[in-house]
């Protein structure tokens, strides 16, 4: 049992670490994250207003994810949002090719929260 807790733990602060830091960087310094949004979603929401909010996004599933609590939502939420990440940019799989490792931690997280 205290096996699974620190998996768990381990889990949840290297997904989090991700979605945190993301959260920060395109907030400090938005045009460097903002080429990884589809063109037709940047058309949708100015540039602007749309990094804060998924910033505002990435930030909640960072501190939920480390809460602890109820963990099966936000790892759902952190899963299909790597796997997006992942798919719309497939073209920058130099850059994109980390986020699949997370990708699969954040669906382990998944699968241990569904278990318990």
């Amino acid at each position: 049992m205290q096996h699974e807790r620190l998996v768990s733990f381990l889990l949840r602060v290297g997904v989090a670490t991700v979605f945190l830091y993301a959260a920060v960087a395109a907030t400090l310094e938005p045009q460097a994250w903002l080429g990884f949004f589809p063109e037709f979603v940047r058309q949708f929401l100015p540039a602007a207003l749309l990094l804060k909010l998924f910033s505002l996004y990435e930030l909640a599933i960072a501190l939920w994810l480390l809460s602890g609590k109820k963990i099966l939502v936000p790892a759902v939420l952190a899963t299909v949002t790597l796997g997006v990440i992942v798919v719309v940019n497939i073209t920058l799989l130099d850059i994109v090719f980390r986020d699949i490792a997370i990708l699969f931690a954040a669906l382990a997280l998944v699968f241990f929260a569904r278990r318990n």
